[in-house]
């Protein structure tokens, strides 16, 4: 294992976001640490005040192995209040300092000793590559669906609409180029960001190639308590979403409009159906009619279907 301290600069930055992910959080330790490789490296590890003992985790790993772990302990919890693109800002400000960026989150891990070196090598011998990713073992901890397809990556290249339209991409499977992150940091409208991981990705389509690797080298849990999977947190971003969206179609327009426009109606559907107020819903079903007409009645059909079926 390579570690990297103040006076050797790191070849590769991991972040590792994390929150009361206690149950969790020493798989994803346990995957940076085991790491092998030729380089120096860091991991960044965010812990957004967690409040179930993941701190004090964090805090023992980085004590007995600070050259390669950082913790990073809020003292109040930011995602909670909609801070997620503070904290990735925070990230990107101040631990982008490596030729190459990381990505896992407290309740993922990765389990290929080699899995950072082998990607490293590839963007070394290819410069025209901006990110790598890789097949991810999907791990369920609860009663749910994913409907992410990441354990059968190809070894080929994705455009930037493959990656928006056919979701593949398991976050702790991402190796880019700093570029990207400086990209990144450009964006228009962070604020509305909602999931930093497809504008990471997007960025990375923005500066270079992106290449899939097929071999299995980190798993992807799916627990109910995830960032991804809390029922609050959902609700707010079904809120949040179309703004997410046409952020995202501001900045990249490389990916297909008409996928863009689709995806934004359908959010703005889906906003309307749990508006309280009338007048909101009505917006939200017209600005949904506006950017894809096919979309805003084929959804209209599945509600009149679902109300007919229920009485």
């Amino acid at each position: 294992m390579s570690s990297s301290n103040n006076d050797i600069r790191p070849l590769v930055v991991v972040w590792c976001l994390t929150y009361n992910q206690v149950n969790y959080i020493k798989d994803a330790l346990n995957g940076f640490l085991m790491q092998k490789t030729n380089f120096n490296f860091e991991v960044v590890v965010h812990d957004d005040a967690s409040n179930d003992g993941t701190s004090d985790i964090i805090k023992e790993y980085a004590k007995k192995n600070p050259k390669v772990i950082i913790p990073y302990i809020e003292q109040n919890n930011r995602w909670m209040k909609g801070g997620l693109p503070y904290i990735i800002e925070l990230m990107n400000t101040k631990h982008r300092r490596a030729k190459y960026i990381a990505f896992c989150e407290g309740d993922d891990y990765w389990t290929n000793p080699y899995k950072l070196q082998m990607q490293v090598d590839f963007l070394e011998s290819n410069p025209k590559y901006s990110m790598c990713f890789h097949s991810a073992y999907k791990k369920y901890e609860c009663q749910t669906t994913s409907w992410i397809n990441c354990e059968n990556i190809q070894d080929k290249d994705y455009d930037a609409t493959d990656l928006f339209v056919n979701w593949t991409v398991p976050t702790a499977s991402i190796l880019c180029r700093k570029d990207a992150m400086d990209f990144y940091a450009k964006i228009k409208d962070a604020n509305r960001i909602q999931n930093y991981d497809i504008f990471i990705i997007l960025c990375c389509a923005m500066v270079g190639n992106i290449r899939g690797m097929h071999e299995q080298m980190s798993v992807y849990r799916i627990q109910g308590q995830g960032l991804s999977y809390n029922y609050k947190a959902l609700s707010r971003t079904v809120m949040n979403n179309p703004e997410h969206f046409m952020c995202l179609k501001r900045n990249f327009p490389i990916v297909n409009k008409y996928c863009v426009n689709d995806t934004i109606s359908k959010t703005f559907f889906e906003r309307a159906l749990i508006q309280e107020s009338l007048n909101a819903k009505i917006i939200d079903y017209l600005q949904s009619l506006r950017f894809n007409y096919r979309r805003f009645f084929k959804m209209a059909f599945k509600v009149i279907f679902k109300k007919v079926v229920d009485v």
